[in-house]
């Protein structure tokens, strides 16, 4: 039996040093380390790994299973990053005077061809659009991908105060929509690097404070609608020609990669406005296009603080509100064989986050709205 376990002790150490190596080099710079930071995209896998290799010493040698469960707790923070395991808050329990807070790429409300729903039309997509404003009644809600069109006045005008950026390089570019229940004070496009993306911040005031809110859009994956159908079929096992899989894998590995590489610079962007003004209270929510566990997130969550020197950055200055308070792994994007939380709702830490969800039942647009209540306080 010793020997008959060895190999297996050897690949389960292995599985454990890919896991770490995983959750390190995924946050590194992509402009300055290359290719390791693409490593947290097989951090979930490589995790799941290391738990059938407990389900495996259970049934051969238990305390072997010591081996993967210290490397999963050694790994804790870039894990429940990606699949937290929060408990949420009765209603009953929730302070008073919550904000609530959405987010939401609607895809230029439904209206582009990556859009699921090839079945309704426009108005009726408009009118999903403002069934579940509604239902939710939020109070600040952030849109990407959503112009101000005479289309889009119907959704728009429940809202007393509504702005936008857009990318000012690009007549096609991306614009952000703010609808807000307070009143908007300025706004300031961040400029971020990009051909057809955008950052935009929005004061407002919040019964007399002022309260910083940021509508973020990172550069975006690039791939072709061609594209996204082969890696469907690819992930959906439907491929068989191993040259056609190969060509078309190394095509969207590359497409991934020079995607991290900017949204490296356009966090470092939106960086350093949020340090600028952190004694502001400060919401930001979009569109991200990576990963939980990147350095793009890594960087933008790390402003909040005031020492973001750190490896992983803890709540205590910047929190990101699914993380804290939400439960599963909140895919807001689940197509074409994709399945990745790539929208996010931060904040300062003037704010205490509440119940963070990832709404499902939405499906006029190629993203899910991420919703969250916040408190703020001193």
């Amino acid at each position: 039996m010793k020997y008959l376990c060895l190999p297996f002790i050897v690949l389960n150490i292995l599985a454990v040093l890919l896991l770490w190596a995983a959750a390190l080099f995924s946050t590194l710079n992509p402009n300055t380390y290359g290719w390791l930071s693409l490593s947290g995209y097989a951090l979930p896998f490589i995790a799941l790994l290391n738990v059938a290799f407990i389900a495996l010493w259970i049934f051969i040698k238990k305390r072997f299973v010591l081996i993967s469960v210290a490397g999963l707790l050694a790994a804790y923070s870039p894990i429940t990053l990606y699949c937290p395991l929060n408990t949420s808050t009765a209603d009953a329990d929730l302070p008073d005077s919550l904000i609530t807070v959405l987010s939401y790429n609607t895809s230029n409300w439904g209206d582009w061809e990556t859009s699921p729903d090839k079945q309704s039309t426009a108005e009726e997509k408009l009118q999903t659009i403002r069934d579940f404003l509604k239902q939710n009644n939020p109070d600040i809600v952030f849109l990407q991908e959503s112009p101000l069109n005479e289309k889009a006045t119907s959704v728009t005008s429940a809202y007393q105060y509504v702005d936008t950026v857009a990318c000012k390089k690009s007549r096609l570019g991306v614009v952000l929509t703010l609808l807000s229940k307070y009143p908007i004070i300025k706004k300031e496009n961040l400029n971020i690097e990009s051909k057809a993306n955008a950052c935009g911040a929005f004061w407002i005031n919040f019964h007399g404070r002022e309260v910083i809110l940021i509508n973020t859009h990172l550069e975006v994956m690039h791939f072709s609608m061609k594209e996204r159908k082969q890696l469907s079929t690819i992930v959906h096992g439907n491929q068989k020609d191993r040259d056609s899989i190969r060509n078309t894998s190394q095509t969207l590995i590359g497409k991934i990669y020079n995607s991290t590489k900017i949204h490296a610079v356009q966090a470092e962007q939106i960086a350093q406005f949020i340090s600028r003004h952190r004694d502001t209270p400060i919401i930001l929510a979009g569109d991200f296009n990576d990963i939980p566990n990147s350095y793009a997130h890594k960087t933008i969550l790390g402003a909040f603080s005031a020492d973001s020197s750190s490896l992983w950055n803890s709540d205590e200055d910047g929190t990101d509100c699914y993380a804290t308070t939400g439960f599963g792994p909140g895919y807001t994007f689940k197509h074409f064989g994709i399945r990745e939380r790539i929208d996010n709702i931060m904040c300062s830490r003037h704010f205490t986050p509440y119940n963070c969800t990832v709404v499902k039942y939405i499906t006029i647009s190629d993203h899910q709205p991420i919703v969250c209540k916040l408190k703020i306080g001193n």
